[in-house]
């Protein structure tokens, strides 16, 4: 006959299905939640135990616990999976900037300063022709303009990439000091609770791991179940303590004693590589591309004869030897006349005549000079195509290692909707047999307390 002890095995069951349940409901539900991983309850037997049962005494009883829930979590997999997520966003942003700072030189079109020192350097060719004319020396002077005016343009729409980047920095620190801030309190709140919550282990991935694609952090767990999270070996989290990055001095340092972060890896990294060497490299070379264009043309337009045979007149003007600072001289803007066409001695020592156009051919062939600006920014270009198409190169090499880690992370601790429906379905028979072996057991019990003393009457 059954003892009161089944009872207890077959509840223990109903009650251990009905915690799968639970649990199986609760994975459905964050099916699509953002870092959420898969939970199982663990179920283990609980073996033989010895109970009192009311009229035999000692008896046995069988049954199942629940030993505890855990979450489909593989440490190695994740980490590699954000390392590999973080890399993308820096990757991803600094090809995004090369690309953008490439937009900036359209060559090869017209619109490119290639085809305007093309054009400058063949209007001097035409004032070499005729001399004489107003009109070839007003269009001189309308490319000359041209081509600064580009010049200083391109300049300054490299500065702007660099200013948006260093506000985007600053953006960027302000959202890291808020998430150092969030990951602190769960910290707290992890190592407080009972038995670790595991939605605020997921919870707490999710900020870390956009830490990670901001800044390249790395996270190390305690055994306290809270987490320490590390910029370039430098703890930004410790448990529950926090320290605070800015951007002060234009890139991110750490606001405590201003040392810099020197960020390994994200979207910090690829700012400040723009800001730091990008923008400031090529600002560098346009501006070498304005300096010989500056001191190559003066060199020899001050020493040539305008239309009135006056001599010492720059062409451009030399304090403005950068890109942005490039313009015309005072001497020749707005004076067609002005320019100095005409050679300082051809062939005799006495200054040639105002129709002479040997000074204006000379300057012309500036353009095929080896360390001239047409060289300077065909370098220029060379150099900028050949690093804009390793970043995008990099940025899609990279983008495919981590879709594969996201991929393999999310084999581990994704939740599939098949899945969970047949463990739904198995914890539904589960309880239901459970429920039929009380119901059998009462029943036999009943029919025994009924009859028993009854027999033969």
């Amino acid at each position: 006959m059954p003892s009161f002890g089944s009872l207890n095995t077959a509840f223990s069951g109903m009650n251990a299905q009905r915690r799968v349940l639970d649990v199986t409901a609760h994975n459905i539900a964050n099916a699509r939640t953002e870092g959420y991983h898969r939970q199982r309850a663990e179920l283990v037997p609980l073996g033989r135990m010895n109970t009192t049962d009311v009229f035999s005494g000692r008896t046995q009883s069988f049954g199942v616990d629940v030993a505890g829930v855990t979450r489909a979590y593989d440490e190695l997999i994740a980490a590699r999976a954000m390392r590999e997520e973080s890399a993308r966003s820096a990757t991803d942003l600094l090809s995004t900037s090369m690309n953008t700072v490439e937009g900036l030189f359209p060559e090869p079109t017209d619109l490119g300063l290639a085809n305007q020192l093309d054009v400058f350097w063949n209007s001097f060719t035409d004032l070499a022709n005729d001399p004489g004319s107003l009109s070839a020396r007003t269009q001189l002077l309308e490319n000359a303009q041209t081509l600064t005016t580009s010049l200083n343009r391109t300049a300054d729409q490299l500065q702007e990439i660099a200013d948006s980047s260093r506000t985007r920095l600053g953006t960027l620190a302000t959202e890291v000091n808020d998430l150092a801030d969030q990951i602190s309190n769960l910290n707290r709140q992890i190592a407080t609770s009972f038995d670790g919550d595991l939605d605020l282990l997921d919870q707490r991935g999710v900020l870390v791991g956009r830490m990670a694609n901001l800044t390249g952090a790395v996270a190390q767990p305690n055994d306290s179940g809270t987490i320490d999270i590390f910029l370039n070996g430098r703890a930004i989290v410790s448990n529950t303590i926090v320290q605070r990055v800015d951007v002060t001095t234009g890139v991110l340092t750490w606001q405590s004693d201003g040392a810099a972060v020197n960020p390994s890896s994200g979207e910090a990294q690829a700012l400040t590589a723009v800001i730091t060497d990008v923008v400031p490299r090529y600002r560098t070379m346009l501006d070498g591309v304005a300096a010989s264009l500056v001191t190559g043309v003066n060199a020899l337009h001050s020493v040539g004869y305008d239309q009135g045979g006056t001599t010492g007149r720059n062409f451009f003007d030399p304090a403005g030897t950068t890109a942005a600072t490039i313009a015309l001289s005072v001497d020749v803007n707005g004076l067609p006349a002005n320019i100095a066409a005409g050679a300082p001695v051809l062939p005799g020592p006495t200054a040639p005549g105002p129709l002479d156009g040997e000074q204006a051919r000379r300057i012309a062939a500036l353009a095929d000079s080896p360390t001239g600006a047409d060289t300077a920014y065909q370098s220029l270009i060379t150099t900028l195509a050949v690093e804009t198409r390793a970043a995008t190169t990099r940025a899609t090499i990279q983008g495919r290692v981590a879709d594969r880690a996201v991929r393999d992370a999310d084999s581990v601790g994704s939740v599939s909707i098949d899945e969970e429906m047949a463990n739904l379905t198995a914890a539904q028979r589960a309880f239901e047999a459970n429920a039929r072996v009380i119901t059998a057991i009462d029943d036999m019990l009943g029919f025994l307390i009924e009859r028993t003393g009854v027999v033969g009457r």
